[in-house]
């Protein structure tokens, strides 16, 4: 019997079937002897380079060829041997909050802490832009058509076509659908408008209207809207994964387009049950498409819960990881893709960190993080055996651990409940390709077979399946 490690099963204390969710691994498409996938441990991080405090957002400008973050109350530019230079002084970005860029032909801008503010790489100036009569705390900023627009929950903000540092107090207009607050907006890949509500998202076209240069469509509105300005990402190809919901709902995943899917699983919906709305509305949606995966990670107060969108296409079912480190949240968060010859080496992926000022870079080559070893677990699913379980071998790729004695954990439970004492086996050394992690005579299962396989290492591990007699 061939049992799956991508997605297992539970019971709960509540006698309720659920999804087990796999912790710090990811799966690959890849046929494995009749297997659609392997899984395998994260790709590490290692230092790139310090900056001045916990990270707040960053943004790649293709058109100025610069990465710029905010690190503690700095803005900071970074090159591609990880030099950081503070290039926001004499201004200072007070508060800790996250905040939201875009960029122009002629600048790049971001709000934070309710405020606007625009940074122009060629004087090398950041400015504060005062706002209009009437203007509250802005939320979220997108560039489109010329125009930076800004939201504050009441309405939608337009700069003047001829000058992004003047907004007029009559350049505004509503999301009029249903009386909720705009909490966000967006660019379309249609060019179009997108005002993200709490309950409900609208489209918008540029019309050049004398006060606000775009109109809303009527028959465009989607009853789904979000929690927080961040609660978004853009997944290509026209689509957005979001975090809210509709009025009438509790708020979940659902990626949509011009109709909307829910992605949430019941174990999904399960960890957001243990929050308040409240609680939700500065989470974290950032998007990463790198070889052959495109992940959602989804960073929640107390969880980062990842979604896998190409596997999930693959199989047919929504499949969802757990990421931690060192038993906390995953630490790494905005993830801005470098294109350059980052260390004279590849492109690279570039990640601050939530935890302290490091600035980070994912590597493909570790499963570590700044050096520490990562801890991983599968489940598989519990599978009705009613009898002897005669042995058990987990399918790996062996023979790269560069740890002196490396083992995984392996537990059986007959219950989905309970699981037994932990075995330890040998995984292989460098070299020991022909390494097979086997054990024999694991008991009587009258009634339902689990096993749960864990690890603790600073080499990359991967897992196929794992077959039982």
């Amino acid at each position: 019997m061939r049992l799956p490690l991508v997605k297992g099963s539970k019971i709960s204390d509540q006698a309720e079937w659920r999804d087990a969710l796999p912790v710090n691994v990811t799966a690959f498409a890849q046929d494995v002897d009749g297997d659609p996938c392997f899984i395998r441990t994260l790709d590490g991080m290692k230092q790139f380079g310090a900056g001045f405090g916990e990270d707040r957002g960053g943004i790649w400008s293709a058109r100025f060829t610069t990465h710029l973050r905010i690190s503690g109350q700095a803005l900071v530019e970074i090159d591609q041997f990880g030099n950081i230079v503070d290039v926001g002084t004499p201004t200072v970005i007070s508060g800790s909050a996250q905040a939201q860029f875009a960029s122009s032909f002629n600048s790049i801008a971001f709000v934070v802490n309710g405020e606007y503010y625009r940074y122009v790489p060629t004087t090398g100036t950041l400015s504060l832009i005062a706002k209009p009569v009437g203007a509250g705390a802005y939320t979220d900023i997108c560039f489109i058509d010329g125009y930076y627009i800004l939201s504050d929950k009441e309405n939608l903000w337009s700069t003047d076509i001829a000058d992004e540092t003047t907004i007029s107090s009559i350049a505004f207009a509503g999301s009029d659908f249903a009386p909720d607050e705009i909490i966000g907006v967006g660019k379309a890949t249609d060019n179009k408008l997108l005002a993200f509500n709490r309950y409900t998202t609208e489209r918008f076209y540029n019309n050049a209207g004398p006060q606000f240069p775009f109109a809303r469509i009527p028959a465009a509105a989607i009853p789904i809207g979000i929690v927080g300005p961040k609660a978004k990402a853009s997944v290509g190809d026209g689509s957005w994964v979001v975090f809210g919901g509709s009025k009438e709902f509790s708020p979940t995943f659902y990626l949509f387009t011009s109709s909307y899917q829910k992605i949430s699983t019941k174990e999904i919906d399960s960890i957001i049950d243990s929050y308040s709305d409240y609680e939700l509305e500065n989470m974290v949606i950032e998007f990463r498409d790198t070889r052959d995966q495109r992940l959602v990670i989804c960073h929640l107060p107390r969880h980062v819960l990842s979604y896998d969108m190409t596997f999930s296409q693959i199989v047919g079912q929504h499949i969802w990881y757990q990421w931690e480190s060192a038993g906390k949240p995953w630490r790494s968060i905005n993830g801005v893709y470098d294109p350059r010859n980052v260390d004279d080496n590849a492109s690279a992926w570039i990640y601050g960190d939530k935890d302290d000022s490091r600035i980070g870079k994912l590597d493909q080559t570790v499963c570590t993080q700044y050096g520490e070893a990562l801890e991983w677990s599968v489940k598989t699913p519990i599978m009705r055996v009613g009898g002897v379980v005669k042995a058990m071998e987990v399918q790996t790729a062996p023979g790269h651990s560069t740890a002196q004695s490396p083992k995984v954990f392996i537990s059986t439970t007959k219950d989905g409940v309970l699981f037994g004492p932990e075995v330890l086996i040998s995984s292989g050394k460098v070299g020991e390709y022909q390494k097979r992690i086997i054990a024999i005579q694991l008991g009587d299962y009258p009634n339902w077979f689990g096993l749960r396989i864990r690890g603790f290492s600073k080499s990359v591990t991967s897992l196929a399946a794992c077959e039982i007699q």
